[in-house]
């Protein structure tokens, strides 16, 4: 009885929906709540026929946020027209404001404000919150939605079209993916973001926020991947880090962050989110305990390396067990899920100032990123197996790295873990110090970067 009651009040011997309007956006609604009669004294019919209702008075409400959140002075006053359609006189002040618009600002801007204001057009992010809100993306999901959206917006504006969804129609739509979405992307990156899209727009008609009619982007096929040019670069894709990168990153100063992070994740192979997520309570045994990662696999004991046990150290000295290892990160905003977008951007920076970069046919991402060493890891923990005697297999590296990318790996997995007990920790250990980092090339002068001296 309480969830059909939901947005429901009696009213005049029927009932009608109420929605509570924020106190930020009551002036300019102008009242507190906003209601609608829904015709009926029964309860169950009402709480069938509210949703609709629902959605509609809280566009008008996400409508009066966007209004606050806008920094364009003319857009906000249009909207807050739009929001005033209903009242006598507005749509004589909209002409109005138009043609003082057109006196002082030009045709254009007149225009669009005539178009916005009276409901022509509806700004292309008028209805995304509303949208992510149905939708329960992953905040990364949100942010690539809302990147997307981001660069429809720039190529519309390019393009001199309406930045609106009344703007973009099909012939639109397939200009956009070809000039804009497929630059310095690969075809998979760009078929994500139109997913997004399209999305987007059929979820914008099932509501009625558009016209009934066809979805621009449905249907809508990527151009096919160019042959390569005979002179371009050759692109292998992501990579390891080489050992000379590798002696330039360890050897630059990055600051006390990144001064310990690289080596952390250089002998270790674990991610950077991995790393950035370890509690003081995860050091301890001599190995890293990584709770939660990319995969279910990723559940796992790291050994120590004795060239990281130093920084382990120092970092956990003093603190409580549930601080953080890298306590120097900021905390977590609501608008992202991980730990570690701060560190990975300030690597990025510190990784192109000195120099560490590949960008074939001037791609939009570089080749090397953090990632790289993980990727370092393992190449150096695989070499260090081929040459024999090592104290370990190829299936040590699933336990390690957390990795069951093949039926081969996750049968092993089943019989490893499932039949054979414990994971052999002399193993993983074995592993994690055949890593080493590398001697700078300097004649008889040996770098900080040398060897790890075991204690």
């Amino acid at each position: 009885m309480a969830n059909q009651r939901q947005y429901l009040e009696w009213h005049g011997q029927q009932w009608r929906v109420r929605v509570k309007v924020p106190a930020k956006v009551r002036d300019l609604i102008g009242r507190g709540k906003l209601t609608h009669p829904l015709h009926t004294a029964d309860l169950k019919d009402a709480d069938a026929r509210k949703w609709p209702i629902v959605s509609r008075l809280k566009a008008i409400i996400t409508a009066a946020e966007k209004v606050l959140a806008t920094n364009d002075p003319v857009e906000a006053e249009a909207l807050r027209h739009r929001l005033s359609m209903d009242d006598e006189g507005t749509q004589y002040a909209i002409n109005l404001r138009a043609h003082e618009l057109e006196a002082t600002k030009g045709l254009d801007t007149a225009k669009a404000f005539f178009a916005l204001a009276s409901g022509q057009v509806t700004p292309l992010d008028h209805h995304a919150a509303e949208f992510l809100k149905h939708q329960g993306y992953r905040l990364k999901s949100e942010g690539d939605f809302w990147r997307v959206l981001g660069w429809l917006g720039d190529w519309l504006r390019d393009s001199r079209l309406p930045v609106a969804l009344e703007a973009v129609r099909r012939v639109d739509a397939g200009k956009f993916l070809s000039e804009s979405l497929l630059v310095g992307r690969s075809r998979q990156k760009a078929t994500a973001y139109l997913g997004f899209i399209r999305q987007y727009w059929t979820w914008l008609l099932d509501k009625g926020h558009l016209p009934a009619g066809e979805n621009p982007w449905a249907g809508q096929k990527l151009p096919a991947e160019r042959r390569q040019a005979r002179d371009a670069e050759t692109d292998r894709g992501k990579r390891p880090f080489t050992d000379e990168e590798m002696i330039k990153l360890l050897n630059g100063d990055g600051g006390p962050l990144l001064n310990d992070l690289m080596p952390v994740g250089a002998l270790s192979g674990m991610r950077i989110e991995e790393v950035c997520q370890l509690q003081v309570s995860d050091c301890r045994g001599e190995v890293f305990n990584v709770w939660a990662g990319k995969t279910d696999n990723a559940r796992r004991t790291v050994p120590i390396h004795s060239g990281l046990r130093e920084i382990v150290k120092q970092r956990t000295a003093g603190k409580k067990d549930n601080d953080y290892l890298f306590d120097d990160l900021p905390p977590v905003p609501k608008s992202r899920e991980t730990r570690s977008d701060p560190a990975a951007k300030r690597f990025t920076r510190y990784r192109r100032k000195a120099g560490v970069d590949e960008r074939p046919n001037e791609k939009a991402k570089s080749n090397v990123d953090f990632h790289s060493f993980r990727r370092w890891f393992i190449r150096k923990a695989r070499d260090a197996m081929l040459e024999g005697g090592a104290g370990f297999d190829e299936w040590t590296f699933t336990w390690v790295v957390g990795h069951t990318d093949s039926d081969r790996a996750k049968s092993l997995d089943l019989s490893q873990h499932g039949y054979a007990g414990t994971d052999p920790e002399k193993a993983k250990r074995a592993l994690v110090e055949a890593v080493k980092l590398p001697l700078r090339n300097t004649g008889n002068e040996k770098a900080a970067l040398a060897e790890w001296p075991e204690e």
